[in-house]
């Protein structure tokens, strides 16, 4: 219905605004399946967390469902401004990824970070008991990607938007984020069907190679960002 309501009101606006919103709408649809693998953090990672981790971080005993739940919020309280000055050196430079390029790192990063929850499995014990130091380490390198793609693109919704759509286009953000959290739900529980009536080993094996897949979905959809980056940055009509 939003899109419907969106295409209705694009007919009341020039070529090059109209352009400018396609963008936008590109932009939302990536963020859909951005969220559906970056939001396994409150299904499947906590399951994962809980069954198959171990309760120490370097060498602190912690429980492994908290660890999941915080470290993403403490790495971007943590690294947000040292991206953000990140930016600014390279834009001075000439050298700063333009909002396209930063999507396809943000889907890189995911893909990375996903690839080392699946690289767990190889520090494994005989009761599926893995390393919660390797598995901390994907959630680092996940809100990298996240860094790379949430600030950035609600700065360009409102950019990229006529301003009498700036709210629509706005929540039609957070509604991507919505239904990237739907099928995230979706995600998490086939991988969690599949490990059903399994041994400890065996779930650890089953959940991993999930996290390997959405890896490789992640690190597809980022070339493809990058890829198509010459086109929607003529969308984009100079909008940095």
């Amino acid at each position: 219905i939003t899109l419907v309501y969106l295409l209705y009101e694009m007919l009341k606006y020039s070529a090059k605004e109209i352009k400018k919103l396609i963008a936008a709408l590109i932009f939302i649809l990536f963020s859909i399946f951005f969220w559906a693998f970056f939001e396994q953090s409150g299904g499947s990672l906590s399951l994962f967390a809980d069954n198959n981790l171990r309760d120490t971080l370097l060498g602190v005993k912690l429980d492994p469902v908290g660890v999941n739940n915080s470290s993403n919020s403490l790495f971007v309280i943590t690294f947000a401004a040292l991206i953000g000055i990140i930016w600014l050196w390279l834009n001075k430079r000439g050298l700063e990824p333009n909002t396209i390029v930063k999507f396809g790192l943000a889907f890189l990063f995911l893909a990375g970070g996903f690839y080392v929850f699946y690289y767990t499995k190889f520090f494994a014990d005989v009761d599926g008991r893995t390393s919660l130091d390797v598995f901390t380490l994907g959630w680092l390198v996940i809100t990298f990607g996240e860094l790379c793609l949430s600030p950035i693109g609600m700065s360009v919704m409102t950019k990229l938007s006529p301003h009498k759509l700036q709210a629509v286009i706005m929540g039609m953000w957070f509604l991507a984020s919505a239904y990237g959290q739907y099928f995230a739900g979706i995600l998490g529980a086939n991988i969690a069907q599949a490990s059903e009536n399994t041994s400890n080993l065996e779930k650890l094996v089953v959940y991993a190679d999930g996290y390997k897949q959405l890896a490789i979905y992640a690190l597809i959809a980022g070339i493809v960002m990058i890829a198509i980056s010459p086109l929607v940055k003529k969308l984009m009509q100079g909008v940095k």
